[in-house]
């Protein structure tokens, strides 16, 4: 008996630890190459879905909502205006009680009494039978890979920034139809993305694709990232949608330079690799040029910074844009050179090529970086009230 309950729990925590929280196989993101996004709106329709159509409307922006089954029934008015409007109406299941999930019996309950292609469990919970019923009923199992984080009680403020912070081309977001904070939020991030160059777009013009268990594991690494961000205060050269780097001060750790003492201010360049995975070598170029015009105005508004620096086994590939390159000390150069095997394969699903595993130091003195990549008008409106291009703690 305790055997039997053991598998069983083990089972179960498999089964969202790989469904879940790496969303293997779900529809979770599309395509990286264009700067369209998905906004989708969970437990709905609720008194508060007309306000929430209003504002998509005057932004002239689609949706996806996930409606559940009960409220929709109690409301088909609300549910035949959303479709009214153009959005896209999917599935959230029967109830929002994650518990009744827990039985199979109840759980198919859920799953068949609804319609459309794609289904979103409630939190994203999965049983060791969600994938089997979806399967058998022919849907989709939706997820997302932006969090809007409206269920916590934050101010919209903050909880745009971080919004603006992590999206990406192919975003799909998690929203609520239902928190007073959704709306406020909205109102704020909406026309910044818009005035940032992105499209939200219905799930279906999304075209997500299932993930991979690469791209399962990206998703996966996702708190990771955000808790290093906090941790050390990484912020955001720019918020446009092929804006590659993230900036974290620190002291320089290469070499003494003229003029430069030891342990001088600097900014450590972060790649933000899921942005730039499925960009064409031109492409990516371009958006490496304009997004050191971002780094340029990060130096502009801190003078104490003298100088941006990486540690990459793309070291020499930077030379293209003036960076000077210097060996490392062997301990963090086998780090950064197994580090960046493990990121090439992650983002681009590539090896190493012959000669080129081994990291090297690049760096480009702050006067440089002014010099060549002078910073260009701003493309967006000023960033609300906080810390500009940085999350909220």
């Amino acid at each position: 008996m305790e055997v039997a309950l053991g598998l069983t729990l083990l089972l179960y925590g498999l089964s969202d630890l790989l469904f879940r929280h790496l969303g293997l196989l779900a529809y979770a993101r599309g395509s990286r190459k264009t700067p369209l996004v998905a906004l989708t709106f969970d437990d709905g329709p609720s008194e508060r879905t007309e306000a929430l159509l209003a504002l998509l409307h005057r932004h002239g922006v689609k949706a996806t909502f996930f409606l559940t089954g009960e409220k929709a029934r109690a409301r088909p008015d609300l549910v035949e205006r959303i479709r009214e409007e153009g959005h896209q109406v999917e599935d959230h299941g029967l109830w929002h009680e994650p518990w009744r999930l827990l039985l199979p019996w109840l759980e198919w309950r859920h799953m068949a009494a609804g319609k459309g292609r794609y289904y979103r469990p409630p939190h994203g919970l999965h049983t060791p039978f969600t994938r089997l019923f979806a399967w058998v009923l022919k849907k989709r199992i939706a997820l997302w890979d932006t969090e809007g984080k409206d269920w916590l009680d934050l101010p919209p403020e903050d909880l745009t920034e971080r919004l603006l912070f992590y999206l990406r081309p192919g975003s799909v977001v998690l929203l609520h139809d239902g928190p007073e904070r959704t709306l406020r939020l909205l109102e704020l991030a909406l026309p910044r993305m818009l005035a940032l160059g992105y499209r939200p777009v219905t799930l279906d013009e999304l075209n997500p694709l299932p993930l991979s268990p690469r791209l399962a594991l990206i998703r996966g690494l996702q708190g990771l990232e955000e808790r290093y961000n906090r941790r050390h205060g990484v912020r955001r050269a720019g918020l446009g949608p092929f804006h590659l780097f993230r900036l974290e001060k620190k002291p320089f750790p290469g070499p003494a330079l003229p003029g430069l003492p030891p342990g001088t201010p600097a900014f450590e360049l972060h790649l933000e690799s899921e942005r730039a995975m499925e960009l064409s070598t031109p492409e990516a170029i371009r958006a490496f040029r304009n997004s050191l015009k971002e780094v340029a105005k990060a130096l502009l508004e801190d003078p104490e910074v003298r100088l941006v620096y990486g540690a990459s086994p793309l070291a020499l590939g930077a030379e293209l844009f003036g960076f000077k390159t210097a060996p490392l000390p062997p301990w963090p150069r086998l780090v950064s050179s197994l580090a960046g095997a493990f990121f090439l394969w992650l983002y681009r699903g590539e090896l190493p090529k012959k000669g080129r595993f081994l990291a090297r130091l690049t760096y480009l003195e702050r006067e440089e970086v002014l010099r060549r990549y002078p910073p260009s008008t701003p493309a967006s409106p000023p960033p609300a009230p906080g810390a500009p291009g940085s999350p909220p703690p």
